[in-house]
């Protein structure tokens, strides 16, 4: 027969309608919700019956009071008197022995998700140096906070007497128990679940307090929020308000008024918290805001928000300015920001949001921002804020508004369907209110659904640059604007990011010197795909553009006050395909630029050159770049204008130097480059000649020629030495691929004189389509150029000599193939592929045209 404990506690005294003391009154106790007699009373010493259990009598030390007493079997019980008029008064109340069951509860709560409250209030949370973030922040370590095993059932204070249906006001009974808690230096007050607690205005809670909510609902039904740390006569300064205090669980309704329903009108926080260190809100729902935010850190030094729901928000203000109202702020104790003094402005610092859900409630609309700040003093920043793991489904404004934070990790967070950006980090203009925040990081989230602005951008002042910013391994889609906009920041890191379908720049790196992009993607992008304008020195290396409606795939340029300057940038093993103009632009002033390694790829794009440079964009170099596969010679795939970039070693401005692109010269070393004919394809470099090689009479030798993709060849030429051909029979010249098939061939020249030192040009006579004066490539790479020629005296040709057989053979080789060659060969549809190389090759100097 276990004995349960009742009455006896400071808040159990019977009073009237007009709180008034009512001593020696009969109670009845009640089964509660069953409406059932309790008979069998006991006193204190669980053994003395009771006849009528009656309030203490007028005279004695406590009159009114509802003394301790037990009852056998019974649990939970309501107290139930008539009131002056006749009617039942009734409230709740648990046996305390059920704190010691909530305790149990609570511990195997803990047990099953393997974490733990440390309930012991820890030291402060006060940063040494540099914060650096090297992995995710998990709730494996302890959180400071009373242990709840270290709490006997005495420090556990169960909430009694409350209606609970959600209509009465059950303040005072929840209060009682804060107080009490208080008055016992701490401890954890028990909100039985599973009844819907109506709140006339804010619960303040002390220091030290666990507030247990789990299946309760608190309602506002005034027109106020509902718990807070602090009286309105209260006076605080820097953290030294009632700190330490836990919110686990309850569903917290503000109540905000809209279509008829609510009751809450006032610009006023669900909780509120000032001038304290370590709370922590966890499992907790806060819904229905009116005007202001769920949840307010004003001054607060290590506040937490953990696993939380963020459901719903009304602007109830006048003209509804408040779309900007944050569900969760980080504020400082400015007058006008903050609801008590000291107003001295003490920011906060060290603040935690993480694994919560933002959105709309079942009747209410998305929250103006889910996180972030909207006040600054001059000199002061939030430290060390972190928002993690959060889903932001759908904001009025921004999903997180970093505002003046410094040190701040912004990660691994979803957010969708914001009014504007998905995260934008700003301060206030130097020249009105000068703060210097440091280090901010924004990595790993996913923006989708940006419908204004861009999906992360961080803007700054001239006045001050804000260092430190990283912004790396973002997924962001379907933005209304640019990706990722960094703007006067100094030297920001912008890697690794995969940027698609926004309506303007994919990554747009503004008046930010030192920029680095790298290891981007961008695909179906609006305008320029990566840009970088009015900023010194910035490196832009190993992106992939896939795609721009307009403009670039690579800009450089002027900034937007068109006088600053883009100037020292390096583009460097860019990947650009289908660019709706050119793949790279330097544009106007961009001076002593490098432009190496690139491959630009027209594809399905519109652009009509791989690489453009302005008149005024001087001192470039632009080398080892692979323009080629689009049909582009070097004048069309390189439209420099006059810039005149240096195009290969030693200064070489001819174009394209060491670049590749189609129809154009082979890519040869600066000199050799100076020394070729336009629109020569050399089987070697004139200045390396210096030998004649004799031909073997009726052998077809072939000699290596680089030929780019889409070359047109009319003619092939070769040059004697000092050995004219003696009485000819046959002379033809052909074109064959790396695998020898010959592709086109010469008429045959037969008897015609061919003297010494002389150069002889044939005319294509025939190719793989039949007879034709012409031959166009299909491949860049390695072809052949062959000569045959029957003679008494075979010539002998310029070139840079011979190599022996076991050399000029190995594949995929050069030097004689079929002898006994008289008349040419027919190469229509590829009929004819020359014998293996078997002999010494000879480097002859020879030429297309």
């Amino acid at each position: 027969m276990p004995l349960y404990t009742f009455g006896g506690t400071p808040s159990d005294v019977l009073t009237d309608d007009a709180g008034n003391v009512i001593p020696d009154y009969p109670l009845l106790v009640k089964v509660a919700g069953t409406g059932a007699t309790v008979s069998a009373l006991l006193e204190e010493d669980g053994t003395t019956p009771i006849g009528t259990l009656r309030s203490d009598p007028e005279g004695s030390a406590t009159p009114g009071r509802v003394r301790t007493f037990k009852a056998a079997d019974v649990s939970e019980i309501e107290f139930e008197y008539l009131d002056t008029s006749g009617q039942p008064v009734r409230w709740y109340q648990a046996g305390r022995e059920m704190a010691s069951g909530a305790l149990q509860t609570a511990q195997q709560a803990l047990a099953d998700v393997e974490h733990k409250l440390d309930v012991e209030s820890g030291s402060d949370q006060d940063v040494q140096g540099p914060v650096t973030f090297h992995s995710p922040i998990t709730f494996e370590e302890n959180i400071t906070a009373p242990n709840l095993g270290d709490q006997s059932a005495a420090r556990w204070f169960v909430v009694s007497g409350a209606t609970g249906d959600g209509v009465a006001d059950d303040r005072a009974a929840i209060q009682a128990q804060l107080d009490a808690a208080r008055d016992a230096g701490g401890g954890i007050v028990f909100i039985p679940p599973g009844r819907t607690y109506g709140v006339s205005t804010f619960l303040v809670g002390y220091s030290d307090t666990t507030i247990w909510a789990y299946g309760a609902t608190l309602k506002a039904i005034g027109n106020s929020g509902l718990l807070r740390n602090f009286l309105g006569t209260d006076l605080f300064a820097g953290y030294t308000g009632r700190s330490r205090i836990r919110v686990l669980g309850g569903t917290w309704d503000g109540n905000a008024a809209h279509s008829g329903v609510g009751t809450v009108t006032s610009e006023t926080n669900i909780m509120n918290f000032v001038h304290a260190k370590d709370i922590t809100v966890r499992d907790a729902v806060l819904t229905n805001v009116s005007t202001a935010h769920a949840l307010e850190f004003n001054g607060v030094d290590g506040g937490r928000a953990l696993n939380c729901r963020f459901e719903g928000f009304k602007d109830n203000s006048v003209g509804g300015t408040r779309g900007f109202s944050e569900a969760v702020q980080v504020d400082i104790t400015k007058s006008g920001s903050s609801s008590i003094g000291d107003f001295d402005n003490t920011p906060a610092k060290n603040i935690l949001v993480q694994g919560c859900y933002f959105g709309p409630s079942s009747r209410l609309g998305a929250y103006g921002r889910a996180v972030g700040s909207h006040t600054l003093v001059a000199g002061i920043t939030y430290d060390n804020v972190q928002v993690l793991d959060n889903r932001i489904d759908g904001t009025l404004q921004e999903g997180i508004h970093p505002y003046g934070w410094k040190r701040a990790v912004i990660a691994r967070n979803i957010i969708t369907g914001t009014g504007k950006s998905g995260v934008l980090a700003t301060l206030t203009d130097p020249a009105t209110t000068s703060v210097a925040p440091t280090g901010l990081n924004i990595s790993d989230n996913i923006i989708d659904g940006a419908s204004e602005d861009s999906g992360i951008r961080v803007l700054s002042y001239a006045a001050y640059k804000y260092p430190g910013v990283v912004i790396s391994g973002n997924v962001i889609r379907s933005v209304t604007g640019n990706g990722i906009h960094a703007e006067h920041c100094q030297a920001p890191d912008i890697t690794g990011n995969r940027v698609e379908a926004t309506t303007s720049t994919g990554i747009y790196a503004h008046y930010s010197d030192g920029a680095t992009l790298t290891g981007n993607t961008c695909r179906s992008v609006g305008s320029n795909a990566l840009n970088i304008s009015g900023s010194v020195g910035a490196t832009v290396a190993g992106n992939t553009v896939d795609g721009t409606s307009s403009n670039f795939g690579v800009f450089i340029g002027q900034g937007s006050d068109a006088s600053t300057n883009a100037t020292d940038a390096v583009v460097s093993g860019n990947n650009v395909t289908a660019p709706a103009g050119s793949g790279i632009r330097l544009s106007t002033n961009a001076s002593g630029c490098l432009v190496v390694g690139n491959k630009v790829r027209k594809a399905g794009g519109g652009a009509t050159s791989a690489l453009s440079m302005a008149a005024s964009a001087t001192g470039c170099m632009v080398t080892n770049n692979d323009f080629s596969g689009n049909g582009w010679n070097a004048a069309t795939a390189m439209g420099t204008t006059t810039a005149a970039p240096v195009t290969g070693p030693g200064g070489m401005t001819s174009l394209p130097g060491s670049n590749l692109v189609d129809g154009d010269l082979t890519p040869v070393p600066a000199l050799e480059a100076a020394v070729s004919p336009a629109g020569r394809y050399e089987t070697t470099s004139r200045l390396r000649c210096g030998t004649a090689s004799t031909l073997v009479s009726g052998a077809l030798y072939l000699v290596p020629v680089w030929l780019p993709k889409g070359l047109v060849v009319s003619s092939i030429t070769f040059v004697t030495g000092g050995t004219a051909a003696g009485t000819p029979t046959n002379q033809w010249f052909s074109v064959h691929n790396s695998s020898r098939v010959a592709l086109a061939r010469t008429a045959d020249a037969t008897t015609a004189a061919w003297a010494a030192n002389t150069a002889k040009t044939l005319n294509i006579a025939q190719a793989t389509a039949g007879a034709a004066s012409s031959y166009t490539t299909t491949y860049s790479g390695l072809h052949y150029l062959g000569i045959m020629v029957a003679a008494s005296t075979p010539p002998n040709l310029v070139g840079e000599g011979s190599m022996p057989a076991a050399v000029a053979n190995a594949a995929p080789g050069f030097g004689p193939t079929n002898s006994g060659q008289t008349t040419p060969p027919t190469v229509t549809g590829g009929a004819f592929t020359a014998a293996a190389f078997s002999g010494a090759g000879i480097l002859a100097y020879g030429y297309t045209s």
